[in-house]
């Protein structure tokens, strides 16, 4: 039987303004990116490098072939690795991948032109074409990868047209904050633990400042299903393992890219082996590992390595690294979401503060200490590639203290104009109760889709059916599997399978709220 929901009710007028707007505005920067490519963006080519002829040995080709096997993994880290990681909820993985892949192709575009913009206002070179390269794509994806930092944050609580605008949005504050640590401070950071990690965690914090409300911490629909969990692993497992690609696609050639490959690796291990010791540590009964920090900790040694992955660290302390932050990540995720929930309303649905904040500031410290020691004991590197790491020179350490400070001022204050802007669209089919962590508010979804068990009882009450129509009986489980504790936990789930008088079954699950990125 098909329900029909009643089109002139003011919940489904917001929806359709929601809806007209999403669509103007997306259209509008369509257009607007065509034009501006068209008119100001020009392919980098070798007569503008000096060299005349086609093959292999030319500006434009070596560029291609130092940057396209990072490019390619970089890529599927952000569309498949993020996207997937964030599919663990029970009734989002639609929104999960859709969003992602959606925002990341707008700010890819958006990108380009942005970091164009201050990078040809900072050196001057004027504004009548810009010739861009693998470089400026790359940084398309690294910027991506922060809004879906960001993302990760406000999960669960946003509509479509609330994303697109930070898709346009966010990039502004991330590229004005590169302009700042990279091009006038010329600070470390050759993964992004700065530009990428710090800020879209920060920026992503602050929106879900605006964006938590009762509804949404009180949704039993921010909880995980088993399947889901499987898929958010293969989103980790990517992501781990395209990670050293990550840190190293702009570190200089040579020794330098080496040990950013190798110190990445080698911390998540580290970081790995961290996570299912303190899981099992401080599990469910006493002994069982948590899917959530599996996921996630276990990522967090690539993040401390975001910045310093290419410097001299001793691979022990590339090790140990990854290993100290996988183990504040768990403390975090079992600790501290809780509390920044609990107290400063703050409901961070993917704990991006346990992945990608703490560690990423932890990197950042690290990175102040690995350049004082680089200073004081300049015999650790070869000469050029001492320049090439060491741009402010003496100033190196004290510069990368004040842009790790500064980008977490910066992504505050782009957080609260963010958070502003899609509070005033929340006006416009935001989401009401029972709308939070659901994509069947804004997506077409398959009959086997998990539905809300009140919304199954409301259509039976419409259609005139006692008690909604709803049959509910319990599902035969072995308590015996379960122990005390375990039963008390939010992470039980007690299933019940529905039987309507719409002819079908229906799973039901009710689960507690569970934090992951």
């Amino acid at each position: 039987m098909t329900i029909i929901a009643d089109k002139h009710t003011p919940a489904a007028t917001s929806k359709r303004m929601e809806n007209i707007i999403f669509l103007l505005v997306l259209f509008g920067f369509q257009i607007f990116m065509v034009v501006l490519y068209g008119v100001w963006v020009r392919y980098d080519y070798n007569e503008r490098n000096g060299d005349n002829a086609i093959g292999d040995d030319t500006a434009v080709q070596r560029d291609v072939n130092s940057h396209y096997g990072y490019f390619r993994d970089i890529n599927i880290m952000i569309f498949f690795g993020f996207g997937f990681l964030m599919t663990f909820l029970r009734r989002y993985g639609y929104s999960s991948l859709g969003y992602t892949f959606l925002v990341s192709a707008m700010v890819a575009q958006w990108s380009i032109l942005v970091w164009g913009f201050f990078e040809t206002a900072h050196h001057g070179h004027g504004f009548d074409k810009l010739y861009f390269n693998m470089s400026y794509m790359l940084n398309g994806l690294f910027c991506a990868g922060a809004v879906m930092i960001s993302y990760g944050g406000v999960l669960g609580k946003v509509t479509p047209l609330q994303m697109i605008i930070m898709g346009i949005v966010e990039p502004i504050f991330f590229f004005f904050n590169m302009y700042i640590g990279e091009l006038k401070l010329e600070a470390i950071d050759v993964g992004g633990g700065l530009y990428i990690h710090l800020f879209g965690c920060y920026f992503g914090l602050t929106l879900c400042w605006f964006l938590t409300d009762r509804h949404a911490k009180d949704s039993e629909d921010n909880s995980p299903s088993y399947n889901g969990d499987l898929f958010a692993m293969a989103g980790t497992l990517f992501l781990w393992m395209m990670w050293p690609s990550f840190n190293a696609a702009i570190a200089p050639s040579g020794d330098p890219q080496f040990r950013a490959i190798a110190n990445t690796f080698l911390s998540l291990t580290g970081s790995t082996i961290a996570t299912f010791l303190v899981s099992r540590l401080l599990g469910h009964a006493g002994h069982k590992l948590d899917m959530v920090h599996v996921q996630n900790s276990a990522l967090a040694g690539g993040v401390v390595q975001g910045c310093c992955a290419h410097m001299n660290l001793n691979p022990g302390g590339a090790i140990g690294m990854g290993f100290i932050v996988g183990v504040i990540s768990v403390l975090g995720y079992v600790y501290l979401t809780p509390i920044i929930t609990r107290k400063l309303n703050i409901q961070d649905t993917c704990g991006i503060n346990n992945l990608h904040g703490i560690p990423g500031f932890i990197g950042c410290i690290a990175t102040v200490v690995a350049a004082q020691h680089g200073l004081n004991n300049k015999d650790l590197y070869g000469e050029q590639e001492f320049l090439a790491i060491f741009r402010a020179g003496d100033d190196q350490a004290k510069n990368n203290a004040a842009a790790t400070f500064i980008t977490i001022g910066v992504a505050i204050f782009g957080g609260i104009v963010t958070g502003c802007l899609m509070l005033l669209v929340k006006k416009i089919g935001g989401l009401k109760k029972g709308e939070h962590f659901n994509d069947s508010v804004f997506w077409h979804v398959p009959i086997d889709y998990p539905r809300d068990l009140d919304t199954v009882a409301a259509d039976g009450h419409a259609y005139g059916l006692e008690d909604g129509g709803v049959e509910m009986t319990p599902k035969k489980d072995n308590d015996s599997d379960y122990s005390e504790s375990e039963r008390k936990s939010n992470r039980k789930r007690n299933s019940t399978e529905v039987k309507t008088d719409f002819g079908e079954k229906i799973a039901g699950e009710e689960g507690s709220p569970s934090n992951q990125a």
